[in-house]
C-alpha cells in the first residue's frame, strides 16, 4: 500500500512540474510575442511618419533646396538610427516611445 501511495505522489509531483514547466514556457513565449509586436508597433510608424513627413518637407521645400544645394544625405542615417534606438528602447520599457510622444501632444 505504501509503495502504491508512493508511486501515485511521484506522478502527481512529475505532473505538477509539468504543469509549472508548460505555464512557465508559455509566459515567455507570450513574453517575446507581446516584445515583437512593442517593437514593430514602434518601427513601423515611425517609418511611416518620417517618410510621409519627407515627401510633404520634399514637395513644398524641394525647389528651393535644388538652388541652394545643402548635402542632406548625412541627416538619413541619423534618422534611422534614432527610428531603430526608439524601437529597441521600448521593448526594454516594456511601453513603446510613441506613448509618451502622444501624451506630450
Amino acid at each position: 500500500m505504501k509503495e502504491l501511495d508512493h508511486e501515485l505522489r511521484k506522478k502527481l509531483e512529475s505532473k505538477e512540474q509539468k504543469t509549472k514547466l508548460k505555464e512557465r514556457r508559455d509566459k515567455q513565449e507570450n513574453k517575446y510575442i507581446k516584445a515583437a509586436i512593442i517593437f514593430f508597433g514602434t518601427l513601423i510608424p515611425l517609418y511611416l511618419l518620417f517618410f510621409v513627413a519627407m515627401y510633404i518637407f520634399m514637395f513644398f521645400f524641394g525647389a528651393a533646396l535644388h538652388f541652394f544645394h545643402p548635402y542632406l544625405g548625412w541627416l538619413f542615417p541619423l534618422i534611422h538610427g534614432a527610428i531603430w534606438v526608439a524601437a529597441v528602447i521600448s521593448v526594454y520599457r516594456n511601453r513603446s516611445v510613441l506613448e509618451d510622444i502622444i501624451h506630450i501632444i
